[in-house]
């Protein structure tokens, strides 16, 4: 004789449920927070690249009227410049910021000085955002570079710098990072 099954019907989630389906939502809400989060930071430092870029005019209008680079801010007249932004101002040098045998008649540097605080804790000491470097060239034409600062203690690294940054060293991969940052982030 055949005897009937018992089929036990489940009513609700089991404990199990409960806290995996609630741990799986955290965990792709803090993702998705993770790529807002670095898209406005990629957004914030890309808007002070070109604010500084525009600051190149300047520098090469001056280097065509007296053949060589301004050697100090005074000479630029930067006073038309107001920063926006985390940009808080650009800090003018004759010479590449960190090479003192540098050429200072046909190099010269713009450091961007950028506040991140509303980025986080691990951005509240960064001062430096990137460096804008002009080089006078053999025809007097001025090719620009724009890299991460390796020479300021407290700078921003190179992985947040846009891509018209180009960096300026392969090893920087390496320590282009935020200091006490994790690179695995």
């Amino acid at each position: 004789m055949i005897e009937p099954q018992i089929v036990h019907r489940q009513d609700g989630l089991t404990t199990s449920e409960m806290v995996v389906y609630p741990m799986i939502a955290f965990l792709l809400v803090g993702v998705v927070f993770g790529f807002y989060h670095n898209a406005r930071i990629d957004g914030a430092v890309s808007a002070a690249v070109d604010l500084g870029l525009k600051q190149q005019v300047l520098i090469e209008e001056y280097f065509e009227l007296y053949g060589e680079m301004p050697q100090s801010e005074a000479d630029l007249e930067m006073n038309s410049f107001i920063p926006e932004g985390i940009l808080t101002g650009l800090d003018y040098r004759a010479g590449e910021f960190g090479v003192p045998a540098a050429d200072k008649k046909r190099t010269s540097t713009l450091r961007a000085l950028v506040d991140m605080t509303e980025f986080g804790t691990r951005f509240e000491n960064i001062e430096s955002g990137f460096l804008l470097i002009a080089r006078a060239q053999e025809d007097d034409s001025i090719i620009w570079e724009c890299m991460a600062d390796q020479v300021t203690v407290d700078a921003l690294g190179k992985r947040y710098l846009p891509e018209t940054c180009s960096g300026g060293g392969e090893d920087e991969d390496k320590q282009g990072d935020v200091a006490g940052d994790d690179p695995n982030e």
